[in-house]
């Protein structure tokens, strides 16, 4: 019995959810990421923007050559993307010239 009644108890509540009503107009904010433009931005273009905003890239902080190319790293063999030893070398030249310490 007990188990009948969770099963109605999550039915209903899972029934209000979707069909629950929002009336009122949503404004989401739109925010804007600035980042260094110069000639290896096309490769930050091409390999980050995917996945993330910039504002993953900026929220890290002035950060070391090691930290940039570690992040590149896990990029590419954790999460796969699919970026190429020359973009590599681009992208962490570039994080590390514009965002480094």
């Amino acid at each position: 019995m007990q188990i009948l009644i969770k099963l109605f108890l999550v039915f209903f509540l899972s029934q209000t959810i979707v069909f629950a009503k929002y009336s009122e107009n949503v404004k989401l904010p739109n925010i804007t990421f600035v980042m260094a433009k110069d000639k290896d931005f096309k490769a930050m273009q091409r390999n980050c923007q995917w996945c993330h905003s910039y504002g993953y890239i900026l929220n890290q902080g002035k950060q070391s050559r090691q930290f940039w190319n570690k992040v590149v790293v896990k990029m590419r063999d954790v999460y796969k993307a699919p970026i190429t030893d020359r973009d590599e070398k681009i992208i962490i030249e570039y994080l590390f010239k514009h965002y480094g310490k």
